[in-house]
């Protein structure tokens, strides 16, 4: 099971290389990366709406909400950034160094929320062997990049 997880994982990879592409063409119709990132959010809030709708959830309490701590709130800014940086940068230099670059700085932070189980999840300690795999993809975004 762990295999097909992380096949459709990879498949999901691909659709970002897709969406980082396809958001940076259209905005060269809108003419500003952050036309670009807000358009892709809000077409993704109403895929969002309608999912919740198909599958009939319910809409969260504003009461569970504020129970949770401000700082959970970041990742909407965290995704912004994301989509709103892939779009500068991917016309710079290209949709393969801005994502493998990325995915570098993914392991990183990973790595140190994996360490110290910050966010709830459960400790996994830094080995040798991550820190030469992060290494070596860290060389491998030096070779995409010449």
């Amino acid at each position: 099971m762990k295999f097909i997880f992380t096949f459709i994982v990879v498949v999901i990879g691909c659709l970002l290389a897709i969406q980082g592409s396809i958001n940076t063409h259209l905005t060269t119709f809108l003419k500003h990366p952050l036309q670009g990132a807000l358009v892709n959010f809000l077409v993704g809030s109403v895929c969002l709406i309608g999912l919740n709708l198909i599958f009939k959830t319910q809409i969260p309490d504003f009461d569970h909400i504020k129970t949770a701590p401000s700082y959970l709130f970041i990742g909407g800014i965290l995704g912004a950034i994301f989509v709103s940086s892939t779009i500068f940068f991917i016309p710079r230099i290209g949709v393969t160094t801005v994502l493998a670059a990325s995915i570098v700085g993914q392991l990183i932070a990973a790595s140190v929320i994996d360490h110290f189980g910050f966010f709830g999840i459960a400790i996994q300690p830094i080995s040798t062997k991550r820190i030469i795999g992060i290494i070596m993809l860290l060389s491998g975004v030096f070779f995409i990049q010449k």
